[in-house]
């Protein structure tokens, strides 16, 4: 029974350590798709289209290693919600990835509409957004309740800004300072911040469901 034990806590080790891989790669996809919107970067942006392929690779090895484990080991209690946990997380890690990439293409289909007075509207969004999910993937590498917690909490930043993003385009436009074209962009960039800010709240969700067996106060298992 011992011998059996080690080996799926090794298992579980390895599964963890390809987790923080992929949300490595992930978080520097964001990073790099930011700073290429916000620069007008159309090398990077070009570059970063190319790492999809990679991140839904990983995703694809992570869920097949967590399925086998569950059905060769038949983990129970802790080890169950972790790997089930885990499988639900890289969902999100993996759509973050996405959100990454449609930036990118953005910034590449913006490059003669660009126009510097707005682009810094986003900046603190990003960075908050962008904050969000490093703290999440440090709560999960930890197994850090209270942090995952506090990051959700940080959510609702996030979408007060997006709401402050939206009322300066709308207001931009009536004045005639941005081309209505750049201004959906624009927003459709906010709009995908948004939604790795949501992201990042799930794999907390997921991280609290791992410690406790409740996902969003509900009880599973």
């Amino acid at each position: 029974m011992m011998v059996l034990r080690k080996w799926l806590q090794l298992d579980i080790d390895e599964l963890q350590k390809e987790v923080i891989k992929m949300a490595n790669m992930v978080l520097v996809n964001i990073g790099d798709s930011l700073k290429a919107f916000e620069e007008n970067d159309l090398k990077t942006a070009e570059a970063i289209k190319l790492r999809d392929d990679a991140v839904d690779s990983m995703e694809e090895e992570i869920s097949k290693k967590a399925l086998q484990i569950i059905w060769r080991q038949q983990p129970l209690a802790s080890d169950l919600r972790l790997v089930t946990g885990i499988l639900k997380l890289i969902t999100d890690l993996e759509r973050i990835g996405d959100h990454a990439i449609d930036i990118a293409k953005i910034t590449i289909q913006t490059n003669k509409l660009s126009n510097e007075r707005l682009i810094p509207l986003t900046t603190t969004m990003a960075k908050t957004a962008q904050n969000m999910v490093f703290k999440s993937i440090d709560a999960f590498f930890s197994l850090d309740e209270e942090l995952a917690r506090k990051t959700i909490d940080e959510d609702d930043k996030v979408d007060e800004l997006f709401k402050q993003i939206i009322d300066k385009v709308i207001q931009s436009v009536k004045e005639d300072k941005t081309n209505s074209e750049y201004a959906i962009y624009l927003v459709m960039v906010a709009k995908y911040i948004e939604r790795i800010g949501d992201h990042a709240v799930n794999i907390c969700e997921w991280i609290i469901f791992i410690l406790s067996g409740k996902h969003r106060d509900t009880p599973l298992f």
